[in-house]
């Protein structure tokens, strides 16, 4: 059991011009609420966002270790989406080449020491997680700079012949009082930019409490080209005294 309480906040809004189901951003929460997965599905793959959601379930369903990860990947791709007769050259070209996504997973457990409790978390690709504590940014994982970000991140693919990922893999501590914030890229670019010029990002969080403050908040930050027009998801996990 763990010696902490989470309180867990997930919010997720497409690009500009696209619906709901056109997100390819995914957010899985584990049934104990210890584990929590997000997922960015790359745009040229196909059916990247279905792929996302099968990455980031199976991460709270089954997380890997770095002994298992090439395991835990060959289970995950009999989860991705089935090809599908089409009369597009186009479309059964990308088919071929399969889905893409990124992969950030967050899991908590017990201090063995019986005090505490302890994070560990994997990453592929450029979405990130951000340890918040009295108001001071304590860790940020995987990419620490907001240069860092390109256009060509890491990305878990579909097909068995895809190359087996290198994931990375990051573990601390925490306690009562901390926050956690799992972004996708275009967020996580965002957050670290304004972390780098002395600003306070995760304060914007604080006044978020539904689902449209936080599509009305992305969407003025788009307005003001601060912040990439792309699937945008957040995750806010408050550590909270065990009840």
């Amino acid at each position: 059991m763990l010696p902490i309480t989470l309180k867990i906040v997930a919010f997720t809004v497409p690009k500009d011009g696209q619906t709901a189901e056109q997100n390819e951003d995914a957010v899985a929460i584990g049934a104990d609420t210890d584990r929590v997965g997000i997922a960015d599905g790359a745009s040229e793959g196909w059916q990247s966002g279905a792929w996302a959601n099968a990455v980031a379930m199976s991460f709270v369903e089954s997380p890997p270790d770095p002994d298992s990860f090439p395991e835990w990947l060959h289970e995950t791709r009999k989860h991705a989406p089935k090809p599908a007769t089409s009369g597009s050259w186009y479309a059964e070209a990308k088919q071929e080449t399969g889905a893409f996504s990124t992969l950030l997973g967050i899991a908590f457990e017990a201090s063995k020491s019986g005090v505490g409790a302890k994070w560990r978390a994997v990453a592929v690709g450029d979405s990130c997680v951000f340890q918040v504590r009295a108001n001071r940014l304590l860790a940020k994982f995987p990419i620490e700079r907001a240069a860092d970000f390109s256009n060509r991140p890491a990305l878990i693919g579909t097909a068995d012949r895809s190359a087996i990922p290198a994931p990375e893999w990051f573990a601390g501590r925490t306690e009562a009082g901390d926050t956690f914030y799992l972004l996708t890229d275009a967020l996580a670019e965002w957050f670290l930019r304004v972390a780098e010029t002395g600003g306070e990002p995760w304060s914007e969080w604080n006044r978020l409490s539904t689902a449209t403050e936080f599509a009305a908040w992305i969407q003025l930050l788009r307005t003001t080209r601060t912040l990439k027009n792309d699937d945008t998801t957040s995750v806010r996990i408050e550590i909270q005294p065990a009840s």
